[in-house]
């Protein structure tokens, strides 16, 4: 997808006029459609080819491989890559911070579980191994005392979730928006846990990564990506348009789209909120105490407008 049939020139003598951008089929990447709709990233000179991951780690192997320039993917990933040396990579523009039931914990409707001391040994459904999702759940697990061994997280598509709750396959599932209240209101599942309270509250969930390399080579072209996400995060202000956004593109009926949880749409990045991330992953070991990212090194600041 892209928003002209032919590349536009170059203005401001940005390094490249098309863009290859992968998103991902969740609420975090409505500012994206919004912006190449609205023609915010035409009025920069940019064409964007837009395509949709899987999962927030296909984007991160993608934009590290190269055939992908910006990837929206969950911070936790790109974190470890970072800590780990595997990747040189920057945070462009950050997607979306959490509000109360954006993320929630659910089971069958019905389903024996009603605490999360049941779910000690059972399988939870995960939209990606060591995402944001999981690293809620670990603090949350800590918090509450609850042990659990290293393969209780299955990875699957949001989508997926409700009937491998209904087959069985996983006993619990941390959803997001809008496929949550999608389930919530068709599949009859039931709420056991706002995972994100707590330590972590307003969270920083997911961002868009380039490649340290991509943003040195392309500063202008990265700046202009910045500002047409800019106009598109100041038009989800409008809840009507996020949420026609979404019926087009999540193809999810109005009646959810209207009752679904909005979460916020940053206007700028902040690395002392991305270092919350970085603190979480130590506290519940997801990432090795003697690794440690400075976000500073992480973020591309804002273009002046």
């Amino acid at each position: 997808m892209g928003n002209s049939s032919q590349d536009p020139a170059p203005t401001g003598g940005l390094e490249k006029s098309t863009i290859k951008v992968a998103e991902l089929n969740i609420i975090d990447g409505t500012p994206i459609h919004i912006a190449i709709d609205s023609g915010y990233f035409k009025a920069e000179g940019l064409n964007v080819e837009l395509t949709t991951g899987q999962k927030g780690s296909d984007n991160l192997t993608n934009v590290i491989g190269g055939s992908v320039d910006f990837g929206l993917m969950s911070y936790p990933p790109a974190i470890t890559a970072q800590a780990k040396k595997a990747a040189e990579l920057k945070i462009v523009w950050d997607a979306v911070s959490t509000t109360d039931n954006l993320f929630l914990l659910v089971v069958n409707k019905n389903s024996t579980i009603k605490d999360l001391n049941q779910l000690d040994g059972k399988k939870i459904a995960v939209s990606s191994k060591g995402g944001i999702g999981e690293l809620a759940l670990r603090s949350q697990f800590k918090l509450h005392g609850v042990t659990f061994p290293k393969d209780s997280f299955v990875p699957m598509a949001f989508g997926d979730m409700p009937s491998a709750l209904d087959r069985g396959n996983v006993d619990a599932a941390i959803m997001n928006e809008p496929f949550v209240t999608t389930a919530l209101q068709k599949n009859g599942v039931t709420k056991l846990l706002n995972p994100f309270t707590g330590a972590t509250a307003d969270f920083a969930t997911s961002g868009w990564v380039a490649t340290k390399k991509f943003t040195e080579a392309n500063p202008k072209t990265v700046a202009a990506f910045q500002r047409a996400m800019a106009k598109a995060v100041a038009a989800t202000q409008d809840r009507k348009t996020v949420e026609d956004s979404v019926v087009k593109y999540q193809k999810v009926d109005a009646s959810i789209a209207a009752l679904m949880t909005l979460p916020v749409y940053p206007t700028s990045t902040d690395p002392t909120r991305f270092q919350r991330v970085v603190d979480l992953m130590h506290q519940v070991d997801e990432l090795d105490p003697k690794l440690n990212v400075d976000m500073h090194d992480m973020v591309i600041a804002n273009p002046q407008k």
